[in-house]
């Protein structure tokens, strides 16, 4: 198991994204995608919700607007930039790949098929970063699931090419099940309300457990400002949760010189 936790951390090292800044509800900004692309961000995330068989993105149910899909907005959109048919400034590929969180807001089971079946495209052109026969294969987007995801469809899917987002308070003290080890070939990602986190000298510990196994961390629901994310880069988070991308862009350049 040791030598399995060593791949996996040598994985997750060689494939760091441009800027430790992940694009919290990227659906909401004026250009959902392009906006985090331009600043050079390769983590966003969508909420969707599994209604007259389509993947709506919005917030809530109630703000479904039937022309936002997940495939409208994010997916045959990637999907172009990879191929080249469609520009971007920052391209999306294996060596700068792009993070996909997939927050399910409908009911998980539910919900779970439909996202698979909506990544076949990417998953048939050999995109998706996948899990299968015991090997991690780094692709040009990594999709997470997170909200309503449930963990035991992503464990028993195989090949596996979506994830999980899992509690970074629990890493520890739960198994993602039966004779399995937290690691990036089921959660390449691992969060936890920052609310709940009691301290700086706690939240510094979780980011190392996280790393432990080779998992990246993420704190959400925290303040908007430079302090703050600068405490998070300092202490080796991996990816600052902002909703003001360019304010977070801004300062991780400063930061970073």
């Amino acid at each position: 198991m040791l030598s399995l936790f060593t791949a996996i951390a040598a994985f997750a090292s060689t494939s760091l994204a441009v800027k430790p800044i992940h694009s919290h509800n990227d659906y909401t900004r004026a250009v959902p995608l392009w906006t985090a692309l331009n600043l050079s961000i390769m983590s966003v995330e969508a909420d969707v919700w599994w209604q007259s068989n389509q993947l709506f993105v919005a917030h809530t149910s109630d703000e479904i607007d039937k022309t936002k899909t997940l495939n409208s907005l994010y997916l045959a959109n990637i999907l172009g930039i990879i191929n080249g048919t469609v520009s971007s400034i920052t391209p999306i590929s294996v060596s700068n790949p792009l993070q996909l969180l997939i927050d399910f807001k409908s009911d998980g089971p539910t919900t779970f098929q439909p996202v698979l079946d909506a990544l076949q495209p990417l998953r048939a052109a050999g995109h998706l970063t996948a899990y299968a026969n015991g090997k991690l294969t780094q692709g040009a987007v990594t999709v997470v699931g997170t909200g309503n995801t449930p963990l035991a469809s992503v464990v028993a899917s195989n090949p596996r090419d979506v994830f999980f987002d899992a509690d970074i308070r629990q890493l520890y003290s739960t198994k993602p099940g039966i004779g399995l080890e937290w690691g990036p070939e089921i959660s390449p990602l691992a969060s936890v309300d920052y609310a709940s986190v009691s301290s700086t000298a706690q939240m510094q510990e979780l980011v190392l457990n996280a790393h432990d196994f080779g998992i990246r961390s993420r704190f959400w629901d925290t303040a908007s400002s430079v302090s703050t994310w600068d405490m998070f880069w300092s202490a080796g988070s991996d990816w600052v949760n902002a909703d003001d991308v360019l304010g977070a862009s801004n300062a991780w350049a400063v930061f970073d010189s």
